[in-house]
């Protein structure tokens, strides 16, 4: 495939194929997970020029990388640490990912809301907002500071806290899931083979504890075995790293620190804020509430994890932790259990610093190397693309060792995929005034969401009569499923639901109604099976009555 084939939507090879390529030789790198950081090494060293495989256990995305706070920011509570550094790489990488992915990423404009008795007072603040605006180069728009009067002009449902003042500060805002998806994309339009649903067992090794030269896999669809042959093996295993090195070790000593995450969204007629609010927790922590939609965001938690990594959800507790934030700061809504959408939680994998809490535990990404092996940990969504960069680095420095010669990273200036040229509103009104087949709101959102890539779900919706809502009174359309199974490489109706759109958190019912339809509509593009078709709607059931169970009464 090419980069044209992707922005243009061409379907993908079929998975038999790409399965196929992946036992047909031997590749420069294979990079084992296919998260953010899994993606990201796989973008980077495709645009090397080598030969790149990419495989992922479940769907792409489908761990740690779909359930953030949907932010690439700086990390302003970071400042507190003196993680000085590690902000103005975030602050960098936020200005490239504006400008070269804008329809993933947006400028957000937050009001931070000082409460009394937290961790900020307004010189505090003001003094890390201006450290703040000094470290991003002038790459944003600066704070302002507001009176407790002029917070509440700003945001009318902070009246009636116990509110000492806030200011305007701007990061962005980001398509989590997306972004990483478009990582995997554009690594295929620069030649790398990646599959999804396959799982690594066991790393190979020339000779007894010898260097690794690919690894044991297994197709989760079929259960067949087969061998992936490669000079080295990146691990980006992210929260399934350590259990990945106790395969071959169990008694290796711990990489990574759990940091469980949790979020929440309510109806946005429920907590209706006009922008996104930063509100001030306990230890240098903050909640945010974004409108999205909808829905209204509320998220994150910050806890040590030592439970089971594979199918974690929030606790009933944390819920209730992130409801009490919102009623703090908007006393006049006061949002409740009942009023709960959706909740979702995932697992950040923090490079293991011993003697420190999560809390104070670092963000910055750790890159260890051993023979044929590259392992990459910690980091955070936002600096995803230099922790793929340092990590292609690694790859590229064994491969010198073995004769192997390597282009350099191409990533800090490629565009991504569906990424409009020109101004990202000017884009959206353009294809919203030629997409007369579907509404007009569905028509901006498919811009938003796909850039330049919406042309082939608009072709879809106009061609072969889908531009039908999915849900009544939300944009998304059937084209858009289809779109998915054929040039996204969704498999089951939870890639569509959770990953490939958001129902799953800004339906109303989770997206329940929509099921039979998204069933219908995948498995005549996959040719399921009755087996097939009941597994991917008992699969999406689980998914939405685990994230009910937090939140029941």
């Amino acid at each position: 495939m090419t980069a044209d084939d992707v922005r243009a939507g061409v379907p993908l090879p079929p998975r038999a194929a790409r399965l196929a390529a992946l036992e047909s030789r031997t590749f420069d790198a294979l990079v084992v997970g296919g998260g953010i950081t899994g993606a990201a090494t796989a973008r980077d060293l495709a645009s090397r020029g080598l030969a790149v495989a990419l495989v992922e256990r479940e769907d792409w995305a489908s761990g740690t990388s779909w359930r953030s706070s949907k932010l690439v920011h700086g990390g302003l509570r970071y400042l507190a640490k003196g993680d000085l550094l590690l902000v103005f790489q975030s602050l960098a990488e936020r200005a490239r990912l504006l400008r070269l992915a804008p329809h993933l990423v947006s400028p957000l404009e937050f009001v931070f809301a000082i409460l009394r008795g937290r961790w900020v007072s307004p010189p505090s603040l003001a003094a890390g907002l201006t450290l703040y605006d000094l470290l991003a180069l002038g790459r944003g728009r600066r704070h302002r500071g507001l009176s407790v009067r002029a917070a509440v002009e700003a945001e009318p449902l902070l009246a009636g806290s116990d509110l000492a003042g806030g200011a305007f500060y701007s990061d962005a805002a980001t398509d989590d899931a997306r972004l990483t998806l478009e990582n995997v994309l554009d690594a295929w339009a620069l030649g790398a083979v990646a599959v999804s649903r396959v799982s690594v067992d066991t790393f190979l090794r020339s000779g007894a504890g010898g260097r690794v030269d690919g690894a044991a896999a297994r197709d989760l669809e079929t259960g067949r075995e087969f061998r992936i042959q490669a000079r080295v093996t990146v691990e980006a295993a992210g929260p399934w790293t350590d259990a990945l090195r106790r395969a071959e070790d169990p008694g290796a000593t711990p990489t990574v620190r759990l940091s469980k995450g949790s979020h929440i969204t309510v109806p946005f007629a429920v907590l209706p804020v006009r922008r996104a609010v930063a509100i001030p927790a306990e230890r240098g922590r903050l909640v945010f509430v974004i409108p999205s939609g909808p829905v209204t965001l509320i998220g994150t938690t910050d806890a040590d994890y030592r439970g089971p990594v594979d199918g974690v959800g929030p606790e009933p507790a944390e819920v209730d932790y992130l409801l009490a934030r919102a009623r703090e700061a908007f006393p006049s809504r006061a949002p409740r259990r009942a009023d709960v959408i959706a909740s979702f939680a995932g697992l950040r994998p923090l490079r293991f610093e011993a003697g420190k809490d999560v809390a104070s535990t670092s963000r910055e990404e750790s890159v260890d190397v051993s023979p044929g092996r590259v392992v990459v940990t910690g980091g955070k969504l936002t600096t995803h693309r230099r922790m793929g960069r340092r990590a292609g680095d690694a790859v590229a420095s064994e491969l010198r060792g073995l004769g192997v010669r390597s282009g350099k990273s191409a990533t800090a200036a490629r565009r991504f995929p569906g990424a409009p040229d020109g101004a990202m509103e000017a884009f959206v009104e353009r294809f919203a005034g030629h997409a007369a087949s579907i509404p007009e709101e569905s028509a901006r959102h498919l811009a938003r969401r796909y850039g330049t890539r919406a042309e082939g779900v608009l072709a879809l919706a106009s061609e072969g009569g889908l531009g039908r809502a999915l849900v009544s009174g939300l944009p998304d359309i059937e084209a858009e499923v289809v779109f998915a199974a054929r040039c996204e490489d969704a498999r089951t109706a939870s890639d569509v639901l959770i990953r490939r759109t958001h129902l799953f958190w800004q339906a109303a019912d989770q997206g329940v109604a929509a099921l039979p339809r998204v069933q219908e509509l995948l498995g005549k593009e996959l040719d399921w099976s009755e087996e097939a078709a009941s597994r991917s709607r008992d699969e999406y059931l689980r998914e939405v009555e685990k994230s009910r169970l937090a939140f029941a009464e």
